[in-house]
């Protein structure tokens, strides 16, 4: 009669040890859930202050942040917030490659002030917009638009004439 309460001790271990595991494995998931949690209140804190708005009282900026929910169901609000805050962040990139830009016509408004904004200028004589940039990030961006990004031919300065 010992050998099946000893089998029933051995099962209640071993679903104590289990329960224990859950136990464990829930505590583990909590703790990252919180760490990603606060991980993104730091994000969106630097965002607010990446956009000079950290000056605004909290009532002003909730009501903004409230405006800006209001919006989200239109489409191409929402693209010109993505497309806006890629540019802002492109410009704000310390290692810049020297590209030319081309279009196939000569871009809108948006894209020139866009444009502007990362840095770059026109060069009328040669038509195209000359700047520094990451290449890749901008070939993402203006992918849409035709645009064509290339690496601009720096001379060397240390090149000797004959």
């Amino acid at each position: 009669m010992s050998q099946p309460a000893n089998i029933l001790e051995k099962r209640q271990r071993a679903l104590e040890q289990r329960r224990n595991r859950l136990n464990q494995l829930e505590s583990s998931i909590n703790t990252l859930a919180r760490k990603q949690r606060t991980r993104r209140l730091i994000e969106l804190g630097g965002l607010v202050m990446k956009s000079h708005l950290d000056t605004w009282p909290s009532n002003t900026l909730f009501g903004a942040f409230l405006s800006l929910k209001d919006k989200e169901e239109n489409q191409e609000q929402k693209a010109a917030w993505t497309f806006n805050g890629r540019i802002h962040f492109i410009a704000d990139k310390k290692q810049k490659t020297p590209v030319t830009l081309t279009f196939p016509s000569f871009p809108g408004e948006d894209l020139r002030q866009a444009l502007t904004v990362l840095g770059f200028t026109w060069n009328a004589p040669q038509q195209k917009w000359e700047g520094y940039g990451d290449v890749e990030e901008l070939r993402n961006l203006l992918e849409p638009h035709g645009g064509v990004v290339r690496e601009a031919e720096v001379p060397n300065q240390f090149s000797t004439f004959s």
